[in-house]
């Protein structure tokens, strides 16, 4: 049948309200059972049955109520256009949240129309057919209020993923990548919590990130014991045993839901908590790098049942896992830290807790003080120090900037206070990637120099090589400004990454450091390789005009390797450890001795000695003479045997059998295996000789 067009005022108001009191005087007979004839009918539908389940007994009786209820709406004379229209609109999200089908809806629809066509049986024909022509039309309007009530639902979570879209683009750092997906997600109806998790100690996950009204109260109460902390197996559990959502997530690296949490037996240990905070399904999102392994979790939950078992719900976790772990992939991970610290550093900052410590910069030749580097340290209430290797991987760009603005303010008063007591020195200071190009980066950095009239020639600026820059002209343009200004620019941690090498050329720095790291390896196992690569980025550097300063510097032996191999500066404990800005000038004064490359005085630099003697052997294979001649000549080796360890006889041995092959040349075997005696010799000399620095 079709249905004539009726205005408003036809369907509601005073033209119908006599006709609809008439009805309800037999509204009881009509709405008497209905809720439980109606959703009998659904019932027989598996995709609806299938909804239906995931409710409580108490949960389905309030359901019946509500529909009772609606049905009743439908018959009031009072009822009102917009009323009506914002009410099954509310109706219809809650549909759309919960899973419910648009096609199920509509289906459910007719047994309205039915029923309301049954009461109208013993009317008088007039008014029966009035009664069906308004009762028709209100069900025509709930049924487009309530679909524009699913269609709001559709694009909230499209907004959802264009948000979470733009925080994978925009986000320069781990934690504001998490921050932003989490964001986007606790902005979703019913999101009650949300987390990012990965694995801790004893295969636990630790929650690292969190959003949303109850999220803290869950972290809460997980870290308190008021539920037990989630493990991931390494093998699947045996003997029929539930295994929870995020294990099963994370073992198999797809997205799993619990869809009625209460009901779940796999969530049954965190059913208190979930019942406390009203969680009704859950959802975890595992995050694989390329090799499918599983790196990071990421949970929902809502106040809504079934939410994620909903017709096009899946997709949208599948675009945001794909999403999130691509993005995720291209940022540093690091170790993992609990939300609770992470949000205990960022209170310290934002209360400005925090000092500068200085560690100078020496000439490796002179021993001369040739800058210091500021290094920024959290203040615990107790006085105690938070080292940067603790608290930075936990920090967002906003927390980056503050620290940045606390670290050139206080740089600032302390070369004013070092100036005024005589003491003439530069201070560098790191500046994060995600500095580079930002505006507020700029403005904090060109307004504390302003403001303390400070000579921005005393400034460099440390720059890590943690991230690629994706905007260069922005970086262009603001690394001209400060080299404009006369601020230096050093390139941090060079050596640790194989983007560093394409920066070093792509960008305008005055100076390198090679990472620590790789120094501090040379302790460990192997020193002559971590020596051969502090040369050949050395004279890397030195080709492009740009100075070198070793980090890492922990023993005398270790200078002078550095030296050794052409560096120009060096940082570590074995020449000063960091200290209050109130103790660099009594250092600065104390008397240092020199390094001499050519006479070393520790087996480590003995060994860069040799290292580059041997690379000069190599380079006169063509010429036996010459090559007779070098050989022949004192080498740094025989030079520290003589001057700092005459009684070594195997070491004395060794060199002799080295020499005596090499007249022969370089290339056959036994000057390999006499090549491998000596450096081995020395390399274990050196290792004896260290001290433990802690």
């Amino acid at each position: 049948m079709v249905l004539a067009p009726l205005s408003p005022e036809a369907i509601y108001g005073p033209a119908v309200a006599p006709l609809l009191e008439m009805l309800q005087r037999s509204a009881a007979a009509l709405t008497q059972g209905f809720a439980q004839r109606f959703y009998g009918s659904l019932m027989q539908a598996r995709e609806t049955r299938a909804v239906l389940d995931l409710l409580g007994s108490g949960e389905f009786q309030r359901l019946q109520s509500a529909q009772t209820r609606h049905l009743l709406m439908l018959l009031d004379p009072l009822l009102e256009a917009e009323a009506h229209r914002a009410k099954a609109r509310r109706v219809g999200r809650v549909h759309a949240l919960v899973g419910v089908d648009m096609m199920w809806l509509i289906d459910a629809y007719n047994l309205y129309q039915q029923a309301l066509h049954d009461a109208l049986r013993d009317l008088p024909r007039q008014a029966r057919l009035q009664l069906q022509h308004v009762l028709d039309r209100r069900l025509l309007l709930d049924l487009q209020a309530q679909s524009a009530g699913y269609q709001q639902v559709d694009e909230e979570l499209s907004l959802a993923l264009t948000s979470i879209q733009q925080a994978a683009m925009t986000a320069r750092s781990t934690i504001d990548l998490y921050q932003g997906v989490l964001r986007a997600l606790a902005g979703i109806d019913g999101v009650l919590a949300v987390n990012v998790a990965r694995l801790g100690a004893q295969e636990v996950l630790e929650i690292e990130a969190i959003d949303g009204v109850l999220a803290q109260a869950y972290a809460d109460a997980i870290r308190a014991g008021g539920a037990p902390p989630i493990r991931i197996a390494r093998d699947a559990p045996g003997g029929g045993e539930p295994e929870g959502v995020a294990a099963r997530a994370w073992r198999s690296a797809q997205v799993t839901s619990s869809d009625a949490y209460q009901l779940d037996p796999g969530v049954e240990p965190w059913h208190a908590l979930g019942m406390r905070l009203g969680f009704r399904s859950s959802v975890a999102i595992p995050l694989a790098d390329e090799a499918g392994q599983t790196f990071a979790l990421l949970s929902v939950y809502s106040r809504w049942p079934g939410f994620f078992r909903a017709r096009g719900r899946q997709l949208f976790l599948q675009h945001v896992q794909q999403t999130l772990a691509l993005a995720a992939l291209r940022h540093v991970q690091g170790h993992v830290v609990a939300h609770s610290f992470r949000q205990h550093y960022r209170e310290l900052i934002a209360t400005r807790a925090m000092t500068l410590l200085y560690q100078p910069i020496v000439d490796l030749r002179t021993g001369a003080l040739r800058k210091v580097e500021a290094l920024g340290r959290l203040l615990r209430p107790d006085g105690t120090l938070i080292s940067p290797g603790e608290f930075l991987p936990t920090l967002g760009n906003h927390d980056l900037l503050r620290l940045f603005e606390f670290g050139v303010e206080q740089v600032c008063r302390d070369l004013a206070d070092w100036h005024a007591k005589g003491l003439h020195l530069a201070v560098s200071l790191n500046l994060p990637p995600q500095g580079i190009g930002d505006p507020a980066y700029r403005e904090a950095l060109l307004r504390t120099l302003r403001d303390t009239r400070t000579d921005s020639r005393l400034l460099e600026l440390e720059i890590l090589e943690s991230q690629d820059f994706k905007q260069a002209e922005n970086r262009d343009l603001f690394l001209r400004e400060l080299k404009t200004l006369g601020i230096r620019l050093v390139q941090d941690d060079l050596g640790s990454g194989h983007s560093s090498l394409l920066r070093l050329d792509s960008m305008p720095f005055d100076e390198v450091k090679i990472d620590q790291g790789l120094v501090r390896r040379a302790a460990r196992k192997h020193p002559h390789r971590a020596f051969g690569f502090i040369y050949y980025l050395t004279q890397l550097a030195h080709e492009l005009g740009v100075s070198v300063t070793v980090e890492g510097l922990e023993s005398q032996g270790l200078i002078e390797a550095a030296a050794v191999m052409g560096a120009d500066c060096g940082q570590g404990f074995g020449i000063a450890r960091p200290m209050p800005a109130a103790e660099v000038g009594a250092w600065a004064l104390a008397r240092r001795e020199a390094v001499d490359p050519l006479n070393p005085r520790t087996p480590w630099g003995a060994l860069a000695g040799y290292l580059l003697w041997d690379r000069e052997l190599k380079a006169l294979d063509p010429w036996p003479d010459l090559a007779e001649d070098f050989v022949r000549a004192p080498c740094r080796v025989q030079r520290y045997i003589e001057r700092h360890d005459p009684g070594n006889a195997r070491l004395q041995q060794l060199l002799d059998k080295n020499h005596a092959v090499a007249l022969r040349g370089s290339s056959g075997r036994m000057y390999r295996l006499t090549r491998h005696d000596v450096i081995q010799s020395l390399a274990e000399l050196g290792r004896r000789s260290a001290p433990t620095v802690r």
